[in-house]
């Protein structure tokens, strides 16, 4: 019988691993959560902690959304116009420098 749905909020890749390693250590996991941990995975450039570090400054040094700035975790864009892609939805236009920031904080 399937589990019911507490709660629904948007995670980052390398969060995702961590949420899975730590059901992993109290039981198996389904078919369809072994694919997920695997592809996020190969997908993680950085750890969970870290993510939710970088996620919370992008939010507060750049008036990000919460999904905005998971976005930009999970695909660790390098150039500027790779960031840009994912910043265009925001609330605001950002100048150059202010992305040359965010990709700064990215390689930190």
């Amino acid at each position: 019988m399937p589990k019911e749905t507490l709660d629904k909020k948007p995670v980052s890749f390398p969060e995702v691993v961590s949420i899975f390693n730590k059901r992993k250590k109290a039981g198996e996991l389904n078919y369809l959560q072994r694919i997920a941990l695997e592809h996020a995975q190969r997908s993680s450039k950085i750890t969970g902690k870290q993510a939710k570090t970088l996620i919370k400054k992008l939010m507060t040094e750049f008036e990000l959304t919460e999904q905005i700035a998971i976005s930009i975790v999970n695909f660790m864009p390098e150039i500027l116009d790779e960031l840009r892609v994912f910043i265009q939805d925001a609330s605001r236009v950002y100048s150059t420098e202010e992305v040359e920031k965010m990709l700064d904080l990215l390689r930190e």
